[in-house]
């Protein structure tokens, strides 16, 4: 008879342990993982491991679930050619990037697919440590209406590559493909900064709805960049699911929209770190409007553009959602559960519980006592597999 062999064991021990939002701390708690799996959590004298199990002593740090970062992106030159690039290089900048804030989760809301892809399979494949991506694979943008800072960026040669449907029917088309390829969701812009300083150009709802429509008969999210008023009244039209920014100008915005956004269960992604660079009154105006569709109970997910934004540290992102008035818990849902419960591959995902993915963040100190905490990592476990720490990040 052939053997078996005995599960891999991890015991964190020595932590405070925040199991999920809302839910009561556990102090100088244990959290056991066999293979993939939370296997028990508790008071560390009641959860006991194997004799071979690997130990790691938390040191009177907090374990929260692996954060999710629902914008992010791989445009930056150093992913081109993803396929062939060393592993090592890959990893270190997959680290520097996402994994050492406790990202174990991402959404790229729109890159080059022909490095995403790539990337994801060198990853999931076990070659490359980094955390699950998921993909919007080609944005569409308005007809003729791709951004300024898209057109900037990209080699002439391949701005006719990108997605201007004309038509509803050309729309649908475009999604399906995306669908059927790589793609987990879709992502629009309803709002499209054509001209720097100029007015932002909506979609047409026609062409928008189309695409959400067909979005949805694949049980795909939609994801958009809103812009200003008018793209968010494309997005309401449309039944847009997600706004990967807030809105940014806000010239005509009054609370009933944010009414409106509530009563279809849209969720927001700030990314206030984008828009710290406005002048002091819009950006006061931009985080007046997170924090009131938070009370409104809106939902909210982390994100923060990264990637497009060059400057990796979310701590900024932190601090601006408290301005906002958020509240720790409310923060740790929005890297958790709120992103779990409804993106691709979420469920068992998002809370520290027996019999969820093993996917840990292991923090220095208690973010809901002292807030710079939150980018204060130790640790980051993927599938029960160690993929950060810090001690060993700082000896290099």
């Amino acid at each position: 008879m052939a053997s078996t062999a005995a599960a891999a064991e991890l015991l964190i021990t020595g932590a405070k342990v925040y199991p999920a939002p809302g839910v009561a701390p556990i102090d100088n708690a244990a959290v056991l993982v066999r293979d993939d799996r939370i296997v028990a959590v508790g008071p560390a004298a009641e959860v006991v491991a194997g004799e071979d199990a690997t130990v790691i002593d938390a040191g009177g740090g907090v374990v929260l679930a692996g954060f999710w970062n629902s914008h992010v992106h791989f445009t930056e030159p150093k992913w081109a050619g993803a396929a062939g690039l060393p592993a090592p290089r890959l990893q270190s900048q997959l680290q520097e990037m996402l994994v050492r804030y406790g990202f174990t989760s991402v959404v790229d809301t729109g890159s080059d697919p022909r490095d995403t892809g790539p990337l994801r399979a060198r990853i999931e494949s076990g070659e490359i440590a980094g955390p699950r991506i998921l993909m919007a694979m080609s944005p569409l943008y308005p007809p003729d209406g791709v951004p300024y800072y898209v057109r900037d960026a990209l080699p002439p040669e391949l701005l006719p590559l990108l997605s201007r449907p004309s038509t509803p029917a050309e729309a649908a088309a475009i999604v399906r493909a995306n669908l059927a390829g790589d793609g987990d969701v879709v992502k629009l812009f309803t709002g499209s900064w054509v001209e720097r300083g100029g007015a932002a150009k909506p979609m047409p709802v026609e062409i928008a709805t189309a695409a959400v429509e067909e979005a949805h008969r694949h049980g795909a999210l939609v994801f958009t960049h809103p812009s200003d008023v008018r793209g968010l009244e494309v997005a309401l039209e449309s039944g847009v699911d997600v706004l990967a920014h807030s809105v940014e100008e806000l010239d005509g915005f009054k609370p009933s929209h944010l009414q409106r956004m509530r009563e279809r269960g849209m969720v927001m992604v700030p990314t206030l770190k984008l828009f710290s660079v406005n002048p002091e009154p819009k950006l006061a105006a931009i985080v007046r409007e997170v924090g009131d569709y938070q009370r409104l109970g809106g939902e909210i997910w982390f994100g923060t553009d990264v990637g497009y934004i060059e400057d990796y540290d979310p701590a900024l992102e932190f601090a601006l959602l408290r301005r906002a008035g958020l509240s720790f818990d409310q923060i740790l849902a929005a890297l958790t559960t709120a992103p779990a419960s409804r993106l691709p591959g979420g469920d068992g995902r998002g809370r520290v519980e027996s019999g969820m993915v093993a996917d840990l963040v292991v923090l220095e100190g208690d973010p809901a006592r002292d807030p710079e905490a939150w980018t204060q990592v130790r640790y980051v476990f993927r599938n029960g597999q160690r993929i950060f720490e810090a001690a060993a990040s700082r000896a290099r």
